[in-house]
């Protein structure tokens, strides 16, 4: 490092002093090094000693003060507000649809969930999850870049072990277990896959082995992992979201098209598919087939929906019929309970939450940040409308699939607002990755 005039390390030091954001402070002294170093040598070829052109040097830039408030307005960290009120919107509806479901279920004493703390355990998971979240936004999402292939290496390595040794529900390995902790593993590695693929796929070029690379480590293994579990939803959500980041890397259709996906993935489904969810998918086509058998759940869906009108049956109504009205009929029970008003506000907030990751990505410069987010959006979008389409009955219900934020469980939770601290992170620093004087 060069010796700098003490009067440069003055200036510089007290410009710093008032930009808040302290990572940019390195940058910012290299930035006007430059342009001081430009100012001194012009000064020394008209024969000025050291300090005299140091002192003018510092002049020509400007009041320090002025110069330092002048950065730390333009670089300062950015709250993404709307991001901020829709994520506590959604969070209000959850714990609010939660206290409904435990009404309800209270009012069955003999229904085998009628003892569950509903909105306790939520608020807990609710709790933990914006711990996580609050973390996130402050840690720096660029450290990310350089562990992707370990990410990608451990998700692959945990999702081959759940293989191995995972608790099988309902035909499909997927759960993980540590002691009275259970985590659904399998619907929370694409998040994990996503990440990573952000990462790996910024540094790769657009050359046929990398494409070659590409497909290999983000297609074709996750497919496998999620064709042998066999998890669906995963491998739908995954792909769904991969789809639009690896758009986002190459900016261009043809690449993604390029990709043996559309190939892969209708053959995993066909090869790995479990009879319990080939089942499920006859019976969304003939659910009138077996209505008391494989087509009761989009029966009963069917007819709550019907049933609810505009203004629904009541708050915390009973509806004995409808399944898992914590989980994957979540918003059926909603729509019944308040109706279908209710049920558009609800929806209409999931659209403007996406709404706003769209604007956030288009607002962020940063490559890097921009893949993360339309990833991570790309997930929330899928989840969001297969959710509400099996909810009413007009998409095929897939274990696995649940409404973000909304639905009850804490790992898919601690999964979501995990993300969305991260894409706050990334927005946070949309104007503190490069300094332009």
């Amino acid at each position: 490092m060069k010796d700098r005039h003490p009067l440069i390390d003055d200036y510089l030091a007290h410009v710093c002093s008032r930009v808040k954001a302290r990572e940019l402070h390195k940058e910012i002294k290299q930035e006007m090094e430059s342009h001081l170093d430009e100012l001194l040598d012009m000064k020394r070829e008209e024969g000025w000693d050291e300090d005299a052109a140091a002192r003018w040097a510092v002049e020509q830039m400007g009041d320090a003060d002025a110069v330092g408030s002048g950065l730390n307005r333009v670089h300062k960290p950015r709250i993404p507000w709307g991001l901020v009120a829709w994520v506590a919107v959604l969070l209000v509806i959850s714990l609010v649809a939660m206290y409904a479901v435990e009404l309800s279920y209270a009012a069955m004493p003999q229904h085998r969930l009628a003892q569950n703390d509903w909105l306790l355990h939520k608020a807990v998971f609710t709790a933990a999850s914006l711990m996580v979240m609050g973390a996130l936004i402050i840690f720096d999402y660029r450290k990310l870049l350089h562990s992707s292939w370990l990410l990608y290496w451990g998700t692959v390595a945990v999702s081959a072990g759940v293989l191995l040794f995972g608790r099988q529900v309902n035909g499909m390995k997927s759960y993980l277990s540590f002691g009275a902790v259970t985590i659904d593993w399998m619907n929370v590695s694409p998040f994990l896959f996503i990440i990573s693929a952000a990462g790996i796929l910024h540094g790769m070029d657009s050359s046929r082995r990398s494409g070659l690379v590409q497909t290999g480590f983000f297609v074709v293994v996750p497919v496998l992992l999620y064709g042998m579990a066999p998890s669906i939803s995963a491998m739908l959500l995954y792909m769904a979201a991969y789809l639009l980041l690896l758009y986002s890397a190459r900016k261009s259709w043809k690449a993604v098209l390029l990709q043996p996906l559309v190939l892969l993935l209708p053959a995993a489904l066909m090869m790995f598919s479990s009879r319990y969810g080939q089942m499920r998918l006859a019976a969304f086509f003939q659910r009138y087939e077996d209505p008391l058998g494989a087509g009761y759940m989009y029966v009963q869906i069917d007819q709550a929906v019907r049933s609810a009108g505009w203004w629904g049956h009541g708050w915390a109504s009973v509806n004995a019929r409808l399944p898992e009205i914590h989980t994957d009929t979540i918003f059926t029970y909603l729509i019944y309970s308040l109706g279908w008003i209710a049920g558009a506000v609800i929806a209409t907030c999931f659209v403007l939450f996406v709404v706003q990751l769209i604007q956030m990505g288009l607002e962020v410069r940063d490559r890097y940040g921009k893949m993360l987010i339309s990833g991570l959006a790309g997930m929330f979008a899928f989840q969001f409308i297969w959710s509400l389409g099996m909810s009413v009955g007009i998409l095929p219900i897939l274990g696995g699939i649940t409404t973000p934020f909304v639905s009850y469980g804490g790992s898919h939770l601690l999964a979501e607002l995990a993300a969305v601290g991260i894409m706050f992170s990334i927005y946070r620093r949309k104007d503190m990755i490069r300094v332009r004087l």
